[in-house]
C-alpha cells in the first residue's frame, strides 16, 4: 500500500489541535428573573465618593463572566472592575481575580450605596444619562 504524505498529517493535526485546546468549564445559564434583574441594571454607572468625587466610570453588561457577569471600568485609586454579580439585594462588583471589590445595596432615590456596617456609604453608584 503507498504511502500518501497527508496521512499521517491527517491523524497527528486533530490530536495536536485537541492537546492545544484549553479546557473550558460550563458555566450555567443565569435564571431568567436574574437575567432580567441584570438587563435593568446594564449600562453605564458613576462610582461618586461622598465628598462628589468620581474615582470611577463603570459600565455594567449583561454578558456573562464565569459565573459572574461582564463590566468595565476606568478607575482612579481603586482596583478596575472586571465582573458583577447581584447577591440577595445587593450588587456585588469583582476584580480580575474574582475577589470582591465593592458591595452595594439599593437607596430610596434609585441609585446603590456602599453596603457598610454603621454610619453613612462612603461611596455611591449613580446611574449616568438619568
Amino acid at each position: 500500500m503507498p504511502h500518501q504524505s497527508g496521512d499521517m498529517a491527517d491523524l497527528v493535526e486533530p490530536a495536536v489541535m485537541k492537546a492545544r485546546a484549553k479546557p473550558s468549564v460550563p458555566v450555567p445559564a443565569k435564571p431568567e428573573a436574574e437575567r432580567a434583574a441584570a438587563a435593568a441594571l446594564a449600562g453605564k454607572w458613576s462610582v461618586v465618593r461622598a465628598g462628589g468625587q468620581r474615582p470611577c466610570a463603570l459600565q455594567l453588561k449583561t454578558a456573562q463572566f464565569g459565573a459572574n457577569y461582564a463590566a468595565s471600568s476606568v478607575c482612579f485609586g481603586r482596583p478596575n472592575v472586571w465582573a458583577w454579580t447581584i447577591e440577595e439585594d445587593a450588587l456585588v462588583l469583582f476584580d480580575h481575580k474574582s475577589e470582591v471589590i465593592g458591595s452595594f445595596r439599593r437607596s430610596e432615590t434609585g441609585g446603590w450605596n456602599e453596603a457598610k456596617e454603621g454610619g453613612g456609604p462612603a461611596l455611591r453608584l449613580v446611574r449616568l444619562g438619568s
